[in-house]
């Protein structure tokens, strides 16, 4: 298996890549979801909050790794066979899922350093606030962070579907390339 991609599939860098922003995406997804329902004095609320932000920061950096890697290692053509619609379909999906993986961690940074504090990952290391708007840059970063993790969630769910509709449906090499 090598590092780097080949037009005949993926290197083991981008599977791993992949594979580890998939489970901090679903993660991430879940605690969302969970921390939603926690109310300021729930036991949980600062476990939770402290598990996402770091998460989120450390799912950000492997974002912008994946893009500098698909940069430096371009990722192989879709097979031959597929509909010009499945084509565009999967390079929209693609670029949605990378746009999403880069907007909702810088979100949710903007949420955590409105008002001037740096944003702390697992007590090991603190990133500090670049940006620090007050309140409107607060409620705008809280709006996109609220949107596109509901529409992260359903590109999610649109990416597997059509990934097991190639396996099980159309039986190709579509999702072995990444296995």
């Amino acid at each position: 298996m090598f590092l780097k991609n080949s037009p005949a599939g993926y290197g083991l860098f981008s599977k791993s890549l992949h594979w580890l922003n998939a489970l901090l995406v679903i993660i991430l997804i879940g605690l969302g979801f969970y921390m939603v329902g926690l109310t300021y004095y729930d036991r949980w609320y600062n476990a939770a909050l402290t598990w996402h932000k770091s998460l989120g920061l450390i799912a950000l950096g492997l974002a912008m790794g994946m893009a500098g890697w698909q940069w430096y290692s371009p990722p192989p053509a879709t097979l031959p066979g597929l509909q010009r619609w499945e084509r565009l379909g999967a390079r929209i999906m693609h670029i949605a899922l990378m746009g999403m993986m880069l907007v909702i961690p810088f979100s949710g940074y903007l949420i955590s350093t409105s008002a001037g504090q740096g944003v702390e990952i697992f007590g090991l290391a603190r990133i500090p606030a670049l940006l620090h708007g007050g309140t409107t840059l607060r409620d705008v970063a809280i709006a996109v962070h609220f949107y596109a993790a509901y529409g992260t969630a359903l590109l999610v769910i649109g990416h597997g579907g059509a990934a097991l509709k190639h396996h099980f449906v159309n039986r190709d090499d579509t999702l072995r390339r990444m296995l």
